[in-house]
C-alpha cells in the first residue's frame, strides 16, 4: 500500500483512483461496507482503490489544550488499511485553512487527485461550516459519486464511533466489538511494573504502556488476548489502579494464561472479547489472590465459548 501526506495546496501528480472518504476512527461495519464498495468499483473500473482521510483529528485543531484518544490512532488505521486491501491513502493534513475550503474548491481538490468515482456515505459533510453534503457532491459532473446508506445499529440508530467509544467507555465491550466487527485492542509496549503480581501474588502480568491515546474500557476485569507478532494467547486483563495497594495511577495489565515467555520491551496488543466485574478493594492479599483466581477460571470460561477466528480478531471485508 502506498501512503500520500498531502498538503491541499500542493497536490503531487496522483494515478487515476476510486476512494472513500472519512475520518474512519475506529473501521467499524459501517467504514467497511465503504471500504468493501471501494474495492468492488475499483476492480470493475481497473483502477487502484484509495482512501481519503484526514489528520490530525479536527477536534483537535480547534480545541488544542484538550487531549483526544481515539479507537484507532492514525497508525493504526494505517495497518487497517492495508489489512483490508486498499492500494493507496491519501492522509489529508487538516488545517484552518482546509477546513475553510468553500465546497466547490473541495471538489477541485478532488479533482486535482485524479479521483474517478467517490465512496461516501449520505451523510457526510465536508468544506467550510460542513457545507458540503451528498447533494452538492452529486450536483457536480467530473467525479462518479455512490453514495452508501448508513449502517444501522438498529431501527433508530446507526453505528457511529462516538457511540462505540461511550459503549467501550462503559465497559460494554461485546457490544463494541458487534459494531466494529471485531474485538477493540489497544497496542503498546511491554514495560515493568510494580512486579506484585509475581513476587506477592504468584500472578505475573505484563504492564502494557500504550502507543498512542487510546479509547480506555471501563475499570475492572476483563477476558481477552495477548497478540504478539501473529499469535494470539489468551489472557485476563485488568485497567484500574489496583486499589488494594492504594496506587494512585491507572494501569493497563495482563496475566496471560500459561504463558512463560519474557516480554519486557515486546510490542503487543491487548484485546478485549467481555468484562467480567468492576475492579475492588479486598481486605487482605489473599482474598485478592482468591478473586484474581477465580476470575482467570472465568476468563476460561469466556474464551472457551468460541474460537478465536469466531472472535473476529481482524475486520473482514471477503
Amino acid at each position: 500500500m502506498q501512503i500520500y501526506s498531502i498538503e491541499f495546496t500542493k497536490i503531487p501528480d496522483l494515478p487515476k483512483t476510486v476512494c472513500c472518504i472519512g475520518f474512519f476512527d475506529g473501521l467499524h461495519k459501517g467504514h467497511q461496507l465503504l471500504l468493501k464498495t471501494t474495492l468492488e468499483e475499483a476492480r470493475k473500473k481497473h483502477l487502484p482503490s484509495g482512501a481519503i482521510l484526514f489528520d490530525p483529528d479536527p477536534w483537535t485543531l480547534f480545541h488544542p489544550d484538550e487531549e483526544m484518544d481515539h479507537l484507532t490512532p492514525i497508525e493504526k488505521r494505517e495497518a487497517m488499511f492495508q489489512e483490508a486491501g486498499i492500494d493507496i491513502l491519501y492522509i489529508m493534513h487538516f488545517t484552518k485553512e482546509f477546513a475553510a475550503l468553500t465546497y466547490e474548491d473541495f471538489h477541485e481538490l478532488l479533482f486535482d487527485m485524479h479521483v474517478q468515482a467517490l465512496v461516501c456515505g449520505t451523510d457526510f459533510h465536508y468544506a467550510s461550516h460542513n457545507s458540503g453534503s451528498i447533494h452538492t457532491l452529486k450536483a457536480q459532473e467530473r467525479i462518479e459519486i455512490i453514495a452508501i446508506e448508513p449502517l444501522m445499529e438498529d431501527q433508530i440508530e446507526k453505528i457511529s464511533s462516538s457511540k462505540i467509544e461511550k459503549e467501550i467507555e462503559a465497559g460494554r465491550i461485546e457490544e463494541a466489538n458487534a459494531s466494529l466487527g471485531y474485538m477493540y485492542s489497544i497496542d503498546g509496549t511491554i514495560r515493568h511494573g510494580f512486579q506484585r503480581g509475581s513476587k506477592i501474588l504468584n500472578i505475573p502480568t505484563a504492564n502494557l504502556e500504550p502507543d498512542s491515546l487510546f479509547t480506555l474500557p471501563a475499570i475492572g476485569v476483563y477476558a481477552g488476548y495477548m497478540k504478539l507478532k501473529n499469535s494470539y494467547y489468551p489472557a485476563m486483563i485488568n485497567i484500574g489502579f489496583n486499589p488494594t495497594f492504594g496506587n494512585t495511577h491507572k494501569s493497563i495489565e495482563a496475566h496471560v494464561l500459561d504463558f512463560d515467555q519474557d516480554l519486557y520491551g515486546k510490542k503487543v496488543s491487548f484485546l478485549f472479547v467481555q468484562k467480567i466485574r468492576p475492579e475492588h478493594k479486598f481486605d487482605s492479599i489473599e482474598a485478592l489472590k482468591t478473586q484474581l483466581k477465580q476470575d482467570i477460571e472465568t476468563t476460561r470460561q469466556i474464551l472457551a465459548k468460541k474460537s478465536i477466528q469466531d472472535w473476529s480478531s481482524v475486520i473482514n471485508l471477503l
